[in-house]
């Protein structure tokens, strides 16, 4: 029996100078980018539960242009971009502590009202820090000490509490980064050597019966049997189903499945439980006109 994609890769793990260059390029600008945005934002919003939602879009941020870098570099080696992820996400939690801090002893303090020589000012400051951690660290300690922002109607919140806070944003901007890239992104999508390109996943969704049996709905496939996968959309209203996504190249004899069981006997969105059955699953000679 063939196995599902926990114990077969579909496309061998490639990583060309090029595709590790480019997924690197958009991370590091990411990075940047979005962390000064980020800064930028929650100062004009100081608002601690804001900030958290913005900390999850700073690292989804960093995962996407990731993510695009992956797609259009073709880098496949999961290797490689767990390494470029953690490094970008990385650089994003630094730069925005390097343009907080810079902000924050800035002579003219938060404001947009700069002319070019306050501009130059705080660039030479920026990039000073970014140069010298070590210094960029005694200054955050001392802000730490006095604290940056309140909660609500209490004190300013420092010490301890504040160095969680801090380290809660690092867990959250880099579970975002990762998150974007592993879970949601293309590098475990399939690849097609013979046409240089990813597979594509079908747009239109598929339902079949509930597969209370794996083995045997496994056997039905790996014989060819493909009257399992004949698609019914009228299953979607019933509490039990189960869903296939298809990928598929150009002139690919294989296509590479999706299927999941899905539970939902209230018929409401929060209360549908999704479980793997199998995970690209690898079929020959695929007959599409028999399932449909």
């Amino acid at each position: 029996m063939k196995n599902d994609m926990d114990h077969l890769s579909p496309q061998p793990k490639l990583a060309t100078a090029s595709g590790v260059g480019i997924t690197l390029l958009l991370g590091i600008l990411a990075a940047f980018v979005l962390a000064i945005v980020y800064v930028i934002i929650n100062r004009i919003i100081p608002n601690i539960w804001f900030s958290a939602i913005t900390a999850v879009l700073l690292g989804l941020g960093i995962g996407a242009a990731i993510n695009f870098g992956i797609q259009i570099g073709k880098l496949r080696s999961k290797v490689i971009v767990l390494v470029i992820t953690l490094l970008c996400a990385l650089l994003g939690f630094y730069v925005q502590w390097v343009f907080f801090d810079t902000i924050a002893y800035s002579e003219n303090g938060f404001t947009f009202d700069l002319n070019s020589n306050d501009i130059k000012a705080l660039v030479a400051d920026f990039f000073f820090l970014f140069m010298h951690p070590g210094i960029l660290f005694e200054e955050v300690s001392q802000l730490n000490e006095y604290g940056t922002f309140s909660i609500e109607s209490s004190s300013t919140v420092s010490g301890a509490l504040l160095w969680a806070i801090w380290a809660g944003e690092f867990i959250v901007i880099f579970g975002g980064a990762l998150f974007a890239v592993f879970k949601e992104g293309t590098i475990d999508t399939p690849y097609s050597e013979t046409n240089d390109a990813w597979f594509k996943k079908r747009k239109e969704l598929h339902f079949i019966p509930y597969v209370a049996d794996k083995e045997a709905f496994l056997a039905d496939l790996d014989s060819k049997n493909y009257e399992v996968l004949i698609n019914n959309p009228s299953l979607q209203v019933m509490p039990e189903y189960a869903q296939v996504f298809i990928y598929e190249s150009p002139d690919e004899p294989v296509s590479y499945l999706n299927v999941v069981n899905v539970t939902n006997a209230s018929g409401k969105a929060k209360d549908k439980k999704v479980q793997k059955v199998v995970r690209l699953y690898p079929i020959e000679d695929f007959n599409d006109e028999a399932i449909n």
